[in-house]
């Protein structure tokens, strides 16, 4: 489910380099992980079964997610599954920083 305006999700000083937390935008769970010095926003549930991807493992040299279930693996770039079992990809939300608020909003 896309999101239609933008959300303060957490502060800078929240999210450490190549570290990712669950966060609420919009009645959305969301998967906001910080890698390389950039911002990125997905979907917090897995698309194969029901649990947050944040609990899963951080793969930033590939800026992926490991599902903590069934190792399904979701790019933080275009939401797609990587590796099975998931096969449908999770959306993929815009961030950007005013301040030290991390917002989180509809892809442009």
């Amino acid at each position: 489910m896309p999101l239609s305006e933008w959300h303060k999700v957490a502060t800078t000083s929240e999210l450490d380099e190549n570290e990712m937390i669950g966060v609420e935008a919009g009645g959305l769970e969301i998967c906001l992980a910080r890698i390389n010095g950039q911002y990125y926003a997905i979907n917090n549930i897995c698309t194969h079964f029901y649990t947050w991807l944040s609990s899963g493992e951080l793969f930033p040299d590939r800026l992926e997610v490991q599902c903590p279930l069934h190792d399904s693996k979701f790019s933080f770039e275009t939401g797609d599954p990587h590796q099975p079992p998931a096969d449908k990809p999770v959306e993929t939300y815009a961030v950007k920083v005013e301040g030290d608020d991390i917002m989180v909003g509809p892809r442009e």
